[in-house]
C-alpha cells in the first residue's frame, strides 16, 4: 500500500496592510507560510518591479519616499534592495514571517502631503 501526501503551501495570517510611521519608526507586520515540501520564497515590492533602485511608497502623482524594508524569515534577516529568492529545503509545518519598514529618512514640512503605498509581494514556488 502507498500512501500520497499532497504536496502543498499556504499563505496565512497576513498582516493587510503596514501603516509607516512619518517620523520615521519602525512598523512590522507578519505572515505565516505553512510548506510541507522544500521551496523558495520570493520577496519583492511593487516600487522595485517598476525599475526603482530601493523600495519606496508613492502617491498617485509620482511623490515618492524612500523607505527600508527587513523581512526577517527562518532565522535570517534580509533587506529588500532588489528581489530577493530565499530557497528553504528543510520546512517545518509552519514558518514565521516578521516585515519591518520605516522611512530612509523622516517626512519634513516641506513633504508634499498624499497617501503613499506601495505594495509587497510574496511568492512561494515550491
Amino acid at each position: 500500500m502507498v500512501t500520497t501526501i499532497p504536496v502543498s503551501c499556504q499563505f496565512s495570517n497576513i498582516s493587510p496592510q503596514i501603516i509607516i510611521s512619518e517620523n520615521g519608526g519602525l512598523s512590522t507586520g507578519s505572515f505565516t507560510l505553512n510548506c510541507n515540501k522544500n521551496f523558495e520564497l520570493q520577496l519583492s515590492s511593487k516600487s522595485l518591479k517598476d525599475g526603482d533602485v530601493s523600495t519606496s511608497v508613492k502617491t498617485g502623482n509620482g511623490e515618492k519616499l524612500n523607505t527600508i524594508v527587513m523581512v526577517n524569515f527562518i532565522g535570517n534577516s534580509y533587506e529588500l534592495d532588489e528581489v530577493k529568492q530565499i530557497r528553504v529545503l528543510d520546512p517545518s509545518s509552519s514558518e514565521l514571517g516578521v516585515i519591518s519598514i520605516n522611512l530612509a529618512s523622516p517626512v519634513h514640512a516641506t513633504t508634499p502631503a498624499g497617501v503613499y503605498q506601495d505594495v509587497l509581494y510574496l511568492d512561494a514556488t515550491f
